[in-house]
């Protein structure tokens, strides 16, 4: 990111204090954090099931990035101060033998996540941070194209994961007026 704007590389990620380097660290987190929040193949668990603590409650782990009802979910659950609740019958406490199904986006770390990400998310992650630096029109527009190829790429490798949906069996209204 750094040679995008003429800076030298760093060797290390420690100690930067307020620098370009810092800044292009930060700005990489956030952009890692922004893809992974859509909720991908490699991030995704569409029917994880919570196991309620010996107190009844359901502690979010920290990478848990969102929390959606899973389809055959009756009950309304929703993230609230990092437990889920149970705003059907408003409480936090689950039976032990009756945690919520959820459709689950996980955070993971950049180095843990395939190639396709991590290009995609580097190429945002420059475009960003070069205009946010230098300003360039022309920077900008050659990394805009490197995005968008990136992205392209890894909508396509999302497809190749996916399998085969359609919208008379995957799509979540039809799915509940299936099992009315």
């Amino acid at each position: 990111m750094l040679k995008a704007i003429g800076e030298i590389p760093v060797n290390s990620l420690d100690h930067l204090g307020f620098t370009d380097a810092a800044i292009a660290r930060d700005t990489l987190r956030i952009k890692c954090r922004e893809l992974q929040l859509r909720g991908w193949y490699f991030n995704r668990d569409t029917s994880y099931t919570f196991v309620p603590g010996t107190d009844g409650r359901v502690v979010l782990p920290p990478n848990v990035l969102a929390v959606l009802p899973f389809a055959t979910e009756a009950r309304r659950i929703v993230p609230r101060g990092g437990l889920l609740w149970n705003a059907s019958d408003r409480t936090d406490v689950f039976p032990r033998d009756d945690g919520p199904t959820m459709e689950v986006v996980w955070m993971f770390d950049f180095e843990k996540l395939p190639e396709g990400a991590r290009r995609c998310i580097v190429v945002r992650a420059v475009t960003k941070f070069q205009t946010d630096q230098l300003g360039s029109e022309t920077s900008y527009k050659f990394t805009q194209d490197d995005e968008r190829f990136a992205w392209n790429a890894l909508l396509a490798e999302e497809r190749r994961y996916e399998g085969k949906a359609n919208m008379f069996n995957d799509a979540q209204d039809v799915v509940e007026v299936w099992q009315r």
